[in-house]
């Protein structure tokens, strides 16, 4: 039996014209999308190579940082080898740093995460009191209403402590000043002081609490009371002068 023969059909040839043509089209705009990249880095090579800093501080990203761009100019001079250690170290000189860390995302891009310091009590007028009881003291203060924290810097840490605890006996009533000098001092904030002395404060100062909770009906006792807790048995009433 004589087999079938199949005869398949020819696929036409492009004419080598036709190929030619679509081989210069796409070498074309591989040229000119190559002169243009190649002309952007003619132009503009310098902000290709430029450091990048990305900041966070408090959780937060942001760009208005430039007290502290202005700190680590100097250290981006070398665009191919940026120091985490020395950045780190130059933006934790700001004063109100309380952490800093970096990470390098690419070669020339880093990202710098900032804790700053918050603010409890104003040290005098000199610096404030963070509330992990650090001191810091930095060039230019700002306007806070903080209590006002009046002690030497080597005891601060322990003073911090003390106002916490003071401040939770008093609650809701707030401190406005704490001093210590020989002995612990408060002036709330509706302008009565309280004096403490040196030993058993907190035991002084729950007995005020409960004592000012019956006087405070008396004008002049809520405004210009001044309570001398350092007696064994009670406590000596005096007033602020008008």
């Amino acid at each position: 039996m004589a087999k079938e023969r199949i005869n398949r059909p020819k696929q036409q040839k492009q004419p080598l014209k036709s190929v030619l043509i679509k081989v210069f089209n796409k070498l074309t705009y591989f040229f000119l999308a190559l002169s243009i990249v190649f002309v952007i880095y003619l132009i503009d090579r310098s902000k290709l190579l430029e450091p990048h800093i990305s900041w966070e501080i408090d959780g937060e990203l942001t760009t208005q940082a430039y007290k502290y761009d202005d700190l680590i100019k100097p250290l981006l001079k070398n665009k191919y080898l940026l120091n985490l250690n020395q950045i780190k170290s130059k933006v934790s000189e700001n004063p109100w740093v309380l952490n800093v860390e970096t990470q390098r995302i690419f070669w020339n891009r880093i990202k710098v995460s900032i804790i700053k310091h918050d603010i409890a009590m104003r040290w005098g007028s000199q610096g404030y009191i963070s509330s992990q009881g650090i001191l810091f003291k930095p060039n230019l203060t700002i306007n806070s209403n903080a209590p006002i924290g009046l002690v030497s810097e080597a005891r601060v840490k322990n003073f911090y402590y003390d106002f916490t605890q003071y401040q939770s006996i008093l609650d809701p009533i707030k401190i406005s000043t704490f001093e210590r000098n020989s002995i612990d001092e408060l002036t709330l904030e509706n302008n009565i002081k309280v004096i403490l002395g040196h030993q058993k404060q907190n035991e002084r100062l729950e007995i005020f609490v409960r004592s000012f909770e019956k006087l405070k009906k008396y004008k002049k006792i809520r405004t210009r009371g001044i309570f001398d807790m350092r007696y064994p048995n009670g406590f000596a009433l005096s007033y602020s002068p008008l």
